[in-house]
């Protein structure tokens, strides 16, 4: 287009050019002929030279305007082209930031490469990313920067809030969330705080895009031109669509490391107690058995002590709850120091701990390791700035002396223990076949199961489940109980283990399931609202028994409706031939049956394979409840579980809720239901009734509690 430019003022000069040759020619003549005094031939002459002056000048000024045209129409179209050319820059930038974004697994680098990309691939001067803190001046921190900008963000003050520092575009942007274009910064007012420092780096128009996640903005990407009036409509818009996918990116990023964190804390916390962080009793059985393997190997033992501490239920009573879980987690502490390396402290539950000793060559050992604990513990724990002198009853098994089974060996340094607490505490007994004080007590209830079915002595309560967010009832789960003549209620705590142990939970958990749903029926004729029956089906009785046909015929007898039973499954189910369960859970869901996993977050199933399961409902394991306004690790935890199970189109019930912060947290958690003593302890079939007539619709208070929870 120059070329032609030129072109045309050339023949503007040429016509020019002719037009004075031919006025010095006629003006030679007119001389001439004036000297010869014809004036015809001047008057002739005058004429031609007027005439010629006319025509030179119109056909000057009209190729004059057509030069102007045609400069306007090549400026027009230059800034056309160059539009363009910012456009497809644009465009192609947009393209390597989704590039980036697609695998970006780190929030600082993608902040850095996009950055990067917009400067080089851009054009850009220098491109940066703030994200609003909420500290009371409400500043932008910079946490990534591309370009040239030599100390330009470190020594200007930015913020977002109301004020001359956060009336810029960057500030305004993240305010109210809409993009801010700044087309000169030497006139734009808002840019006065800064307009001095911008123009010295070439800054000389801007424009910041808000980043946001939903309906929130959490930061800022800006970039500068060392152009003014830099960014036409479509380019601002190319510039949006990077933000929001950056922005997007962000969140991505963001949630999948919450969740690759939760996850990380979950599998923890299924192999170890949530408390000490010990390894629990499936981890301490894994390790059990593959100690024994090794001593076998060696010829040499492994040696099992089992530690209860003593008087643990005065000092927790005491000391109150949050001090009684310090003070486990101190004497874990000061046991790690008495044992040696490759030993395996594990915690079984409440105040018991179990220490295996592998390859222990002489008794010696053990008995230096057991008087050593003793003797660590004569010297008080720091309890929260509270001495607190415990000490403990220590039982000790031996491998293959007692067996080389796990829970075997166990039970027998508890019988220990047991015989250590009789002998006065605060000392240790190795087990011999005399001190087996419990094993007859259980083996007498063992004798006893047969008849006490027969005889009509087991009973079911029900403990009320509530949907969180109605505030209304919508199921109650079935616990057995053990009502001997004469004799005080036994917890299933006392019994369940043992009926698991000898195969009486099959009859026993049949029986359960007929009960259950013949009084979910019969509270349904007798006028009460439809409530699901949740019962509790163990890994023995999923394992041994025909589950399938059981529950069926249940259901058949007491022409209870399929959907109104709900099946507790624990997580032990799916540790051993996991086809077989996944065949009879979908068998049981296809009946109609709704399937949940009981006390979830505790054992050893994996999430992807749980995905594999025809599951409605996850219930979070009250470990985790009761610490939930305490304890951040377990809120974390609770959320976790409660997003995973939303994830998964499963519902959420959380157990032994007993507070209303409990409850208030559940529910800011989107958690479904919850069940515990701030509702009701578990009830027998006339008292739930009656508790449906006080409590429809129910008002979440505490219940009066006049003794402890039975397990």
């Amino acid at each position: 287009m120059a070329g032609e430019s030129r072109s045309w003022a050339k023949a503007v000069y040429r016509w020019a050019a002719v037009g004075f040759t031919v006025l010095m020619i006629l003006l030679s003549w007119f001389i001439a002929w004036r000297e010869v005094g014809d004036r015809r031939i001047v008057v002739v002459l005058v004429s031609f030279v007027t005439v010629a002056a006319v025509a030179i000048c119109v056909l000057t000024l009209r190729l004059s305007r057509e030069l102007a045209d045609r400069k306007r129409d090549i400026d027009h179209r230059a800034l056309a082209e160059s539009v363009q050319v910012r456009l497809n820059r644009a465009l192609r930038l947009l393209s390597a930031c989704n590039m980036t974004l697609v695998r970006a697994d780190d929030e600082s680098r993608l902040l850095d490469e996009i950055c990067e990309l917009i400067v080089d691939k851009g054009g850009y001067r220098m491109a940066w990313v703030g994200f609003a803190m909420s500290t009371g001046d409400k500043t932008v921190r910079p946490v990534s920067q591309s370009g040239f900008e030599s100390g330009y963000l470190t020594s200007c003050r930015i913020s977002w809030g109301d004020d001359d520092y956060g009336r810029g575009p960057t500030g305004t942007a993240i305010r109210t969330g809409a993009t801010q274009v700044n087309q000169n910064v030497l006139t734009n007012p808002v840019m006065a705080p800064w307009r001095e420092a911008a123009l010295r780096l070439g800054y000389n128009a801007s424009i910041a895009l808000p980043l946001s996640d939903g309906g929130s903005t959490f930061g800022a990407l800006t970039l500068y031109s060392v152009k003014p009036d830099a960014f036409s409509p479509d380019e601002v818009a190319l510039l949006e669509e990077l933000a929001s996918d950056l922005a997007f990116g962000v969140v991505t990023i963001r949630g999948r490391r919450e969740r690759s964190v939760a996850e990380e804390k979950l599998a923890f916390l299924r192999a170890h107690d949530p408390l000490t962080h010990l390894p629990n009793r499936l981890l301490a059985r894994d390790r059990f058995d593959q100690a024994v393997v090794a001593a076998r190997r060696q010829r040499m033992r492994l040696a099992v002590l089992f530690l209860d501490i003593d008087h643990f239920k005065v000092i927790n009573d005491s000391l109150g709850a949050d001090l009684g879980d310090l003070l486990l987690i101190r004497a874990v502490e000061r046991l790690n120091v008495c044992v040696r390396d490759g030993d395996t402290i594990s915690r079984k539950g409440g105040d018991e701990f179990i220490i295996q000793l592998p390859a222990v060559a002489d008794v010696t050992v053990v008995e230096g390791i057991a008087d050593g604990i003793l003797s660590a513990f004569a010297e008080p724990l720091d309890v929260g700035g509270t001495p607190v002198t415990i000490s403990f009853s220590i039982g000790i098994s031996l491998s293959p002396d007692d067996g080389d089974d796990f829970d075997g060996i166990a039970k027998c340094a508890n019988a220990a223990a047991h015989e250590a607490k009789e002998s006065g505490r605060n000392t240790y007994r190795f087990f011999t076949e005399t001190m087996n004080v419990d094993a007859m007590k259980n083996m007498q209830l063992r004798q006893h199961m047969p008849g006490a079915l027969k005889n009509g002595e087991f009973v079911l309560h029900y403990q009320p489940q509530i949907d969180i967010a109605g505030g209304g009832v919508v199921g109650v789960e079935a616990l057995v109980r053990w009502q001997r003549p004469g004799e005080d209620l036994i917890p299933p705590g006392q019994f369940i283990a043992l009926a698991e142990d000898n195969g009486f939970i099959i009859p026993l958990g049949e029986w359960v399931m007929n009960e259950a749903c013949r009084q979910a029926h019969a509270w349904r004729d007798e006028g009460m609202p439809p409530l699901v029956m949740a019962v509790n089906l163990s890994a023995v009785q999923f394992r041994r028994g025909n589950s399938l046909d059981m529950v069926a015929q249940a259901l058949a007898r007491s022409a209870l409706p399929a959907d109104s039973l709900e099946l507790e499954l624990t997580e032990s189910i799916l540790l051993q031939d996991t086809q077989a369960a996944v065949v009879t859970l979908r068998a049981l869901r296809d009946m109609g049956v709704k399937l949940s996993i009981d006390d979830f977050g505790t054992g050893y199933s994996s999430l992807a394979y749980l995905k594999r399961l025809p599951l409605d409902k996850l219930k979070i394991d009250q470990s985790f409840v009761r610490t939930l306004a305490e304890d951040s690790e377990s809120a974390a935890i609770v959320k976790a579980i409660i997003e995973m199970g939303h994830a998964m189109q499963i519902s959420v019930i959380a157990e032994g809720v007993e507070t209303e912060r409990q409850l208030e947290i559940l529910r800011g958690y989107g958690c479904d239901q919850a069940q515990g003593y701030l509702f009701s302890r578990p009830l027998p079939p006339g008292g739930l009734a009656a508790f449906l007539d006080r409590r429809m619709p129910i008002t979440f208070r505490t219940t009066a509690m006049a003794d402890k929870p039975m397990p």
